[in-house]
């Protein structure tokens, strides 16, 4: 058996191994595809005998920590072939996978899993973060000097970059994108099945946007981004998106007359109260004016989100940080109130 890495011939090979997972091949894909960090040297696999039977993947992201613009290794696509386990391998690709994040310069490491004492052996940790449902958002009282619009990507990408530069990169944890970032997270992350939305004021200004598709079942929210003083054109995405959700009749209709929520609810469905899933909990001063404006945001503790340093001295020079501090501040950072990670920037 051998442990490396894949070969850009096997990228098929590969794909056909993570179809037995749960049968979407066409996910997986659109990552190989479209993310500008996928290389051939971060897929990594255990061949036998000529076959690939196990593989896992490092996903390169940067996110903000304390300003500073930081690598890291995101674990994920880690599947072994059912014939073949209970013979180490995934044990073996997550040594593996430290020494090859080591060699190429990741300083932390994120991943998302159920199997929290396996993966707890090889140095991640449990990190608790709070999703928020959000209810009655429908009935919520918002303003209708707002003009709403499917998100076009000529026209909209490069304001909607901006609100996420200045929104999101302000929080710990957060993922940050250059332009080829952004491509890519619009073909991979949402599609198919993304219902992304714009609010403009009556001027044109872009206040507010939002990315929401059906995520486990539920109608989730999973990024969104607002101006400076601009709340009141956020609360009319929320409450957009809970009529979409829920099939209410919508109080601001698209501009552009598109009418498709599907991604969000059958429309064959009669309508019916949905919760909207998202984070919220970073931002306390959006959630009390969506509580003021008739929603109800509810807090839901998620504890399979699982952190770790991977280069200790190269993380706390660029934090500025005592060597034996680094491990405990990036845990304190990413336990803060406003700390966070959009489900947009999943793998």
């Amino acid at each position: 058996m051998e442990l490396r890495p894949a070969r850009g011939g096997e990228r098929d090979e590969v794909l056909d191994l993570l179809a037995l997972w749960y049968g979407d091949r066409d996910f997986f894909d659109r990552y190989n595809r479209h993310d500008p960090g996928f290389r051939d040297e971060l897929c990594l696999v255990a061949s036998d005998a000529g076959r690939i039977i196990a593989t896992a993947q490092i996903f390169q992201r940067i996110v903000n920590l304390r300003g500073a613009r930081v690598p890291l290794g995101g674990i994920g696509s880690v599947f072994t072939r059912e014939s073949c386990r209970s013979r180490g391998l995934g044990s073996a690709l997550m040594r593996f996978g430290i020494t090859t994040m080591e060699r190429e310069g990741f300083e932390v490491s994120l991943l998302f899993a159920e199997r929290l004492d396996f993966y707890a052996r090889f140095g991640w940790r449990p990190v608790t973060r709070q999703f928020t449902a959000l209810a009655d958002t429908p009935a919520m009282r918002t303003s209708a000097e707002f003009r709403l619009a499917r998100f076009d990507e000529a026209r909209d990408q490069k304001e909607v970059a901006a609100l996420h530069r200045g929104y999101s990169g302000r929080f710990d944890a957060c993922a940050l994108r250059d332009e080829a970032g952004w491509r890519g997270n619009l073909r991979y992350a949402g599609n198919p099945g993304e219902y992304f939305v714009v609010c403009r004021g009556l001027d044109g200004t872009l206040g507010a946007y939002v990315r929401a598709m059906t995520f486990h079942g539920f109608p989730m929210i999973m990024e969104y981004g607002y101006a400076a003083g601009a709340a009141d054109a956020m609360l009319a995405l929320v409450r957009h998106i809970g009529e979409a959700a829920s099939g209410a009749a919508p109080s601001l209709v698209l501009s552009d007359g598109e009418r498709d929520t599907s991604p969000l609810r059958n429309s064959a469905s009669p309508p019916a109260p949905a919760l909207l899933v998202t984070h919220s909990a970073h931002d306390p001063a959006l959630e009390e004016q969506m509580r003021e404006a008739g929603a109800f945001p509810m807090h839901h503790p998620d504890n399979f989100f699982m952190w770790r340093v991977v280069a200790p001295r190269k993380l706390a020079k660029r934090l500025g940080l005592a060597g034996d501090e680094t491990e405990e501040a990036l845990f304190e950072m990413l336990q803060a109130p406003g700390a966070l990670y959009w489900t947009a920037d999943r793998f």
